[in-house]
């Protein structure tokens, strides 16, 4: 009967820890022409490892990624549009919030930890 509270116990806190998973929110600049340039990012970039959520744009040729920081990186999003022959900037009103979020994660708090 101990075991099995233990056992109990230790999957509600796995499945909270998940539930709590981090995300960021990076959006790039794309050279996007067409719906096929849009079909073409979301059948590779939509399943790089720790790509959560993802929006293109064609008027304004940005693609709004979701990720997992502890999977991905910006770096790691940029070269897989390399792959594709896509060149990815980060949005330039996205670079102040990606170098603080690089900040954080070298000093160990979340950017919500901090501006809290």
């Amino acid at each position: 009967m101990k075991r099995i509270g233990v056992l109990l116990i230790s999957m509600c806190l796995c499945v909270g820890a998940w539930a709590r998973g981090e995300r960021q929110t990076v959006v790039f600049d794309v050279d996007i022409h067409c719906q096929g340039c849009i079909t073409k990012i979301e059948k590779n970039i939509a399943f790089e490892r720790g790509v959560k959520d993802m929006e293109c744009s064609l008027e304004d040729s940005t693609v709004t990624i979701v990720f997992d920081p502890s999977k991905t990186s910006v770096e790691q999003l940029q070269a897989a549009f390399a792959k594709i022959n896509k060149t990815a900037k980060v949005h330039t009103d996205q670079r102040a919030a990606v170098q603080e979020n690089d900040v954080d994660a070298q000093s160990g708090a979340t950017t919500m930890e901090s501006k809290n």
